[in-house]
């Protein structure tokens, strides 16, 4: 599985996965019930502050931006026009209007916000150190092992539908809206959904062998090599935390 963030050396690859998926859920959630953009705002902030901390490249991060600033996009050609607030101004027979235009930012700051500190805390881990981290936070074990198994998996579906598709254009199948295309993407779809699983009992039969027991057993070298030296850090992001959710009752409660 591509994991472009994984293997740098940075303080925040370097503190606990437990601590960072924590910390990546309350910010977040934090973020997303707020009612106003000071909150945001100061959650964008963190969101930088991480990213520079991870050290991530800016090519990698600007390109995994892109499809939000295509979702934003369509927001803003929309929002801006709608609501019932007081009337900013006119854009040919369109009417901008305030409340639109106030919301299309929110959810700007919210959504750029949410991805930065996801991206800078969460896409820096392996896949199985995640399914670690929210079997240790209280996750459901089954739930725990279907994410971690779907995201190493997905890859090779991919790959064997990839294989399908190849043969399909050998044989001379063209893509169209006949009933001989939509019969033989049935075929293709049935063939994937058996290979798939085919595969899931035989990957299970292993594990089974290696003495798979339906938990997640991580070694306890790493383990103490994971935290070892994160203490910093935690007390950082444990210090955003309480900023941010201090910033949110502050706004809730009138103060700022």
């Amino acid at each position: 599985m591509n994991e472009p963030f994984v293997d740098i050396s940075s303080p925040i690859h370097r503190t606990a996965p437990t601590v960072r998926v924590a910390v990546a859920f309350v910010l977040s959630l934090v973020t997303a019930l707020a009612s106003t953009p000071t909150v945001p705002l100061a959650a964008l902030g963190l969101g930088g502050c991480f990213l520079l901390l991870a050290r991530l490249p800016l090519g990698a991060v600007v390109r995994r931006l892109m499809p939000l600033c295509l979702f934003l996009f369509v927001l803003w050609v929309v929002l801006p026009f709608t609501g019932e607030g007081p009337a900013l101004g006119s854009l040919g027979p369109l009417t901008v209007k305030g409340d639109g235009l106030a919301l299309a930012c929110l959810i700007s700051l919210k959504s750029f916000s949410i991805l930065l500190i996801l991206m800078a805390l969460v896409s820096t881990m392996h896949t199985f150190d995640l399914g670690h981290a929210l079997n240790a936070l209280g996750m459901p074990t089954k739930l725990t092992f279907l994410i971690v198994m779907s995201a190493r998996y997905i890859v090779v579906i991919e790959r064997e539908y990839r294989k399908l598709r190849n043969a399909a254009r050998m044989r001379g199948f063209q893509p169209d809206t006949s009933l001989h295309a939509y019969r033989t993407f049935a075929h293709m779809a049935a063939m994937l959904l058996v290979r798939s699983h085919l595969r899931a009992k035989r990957v299970y039969n292993a594990m089974v062998l290696r003495g798979f027991d339906g938990r997640f057993n991580l070694l306890t070298a790493r383990r103490s090599e994971r935290m070892a030296g994160c203490l910093p850090q935690t007390a950082c992001m444990a210090g955003s935390v309480v900023a941010l959710v201090g910033l949110e009752v502050a706004v809730r409660l009138g103060g700022i």
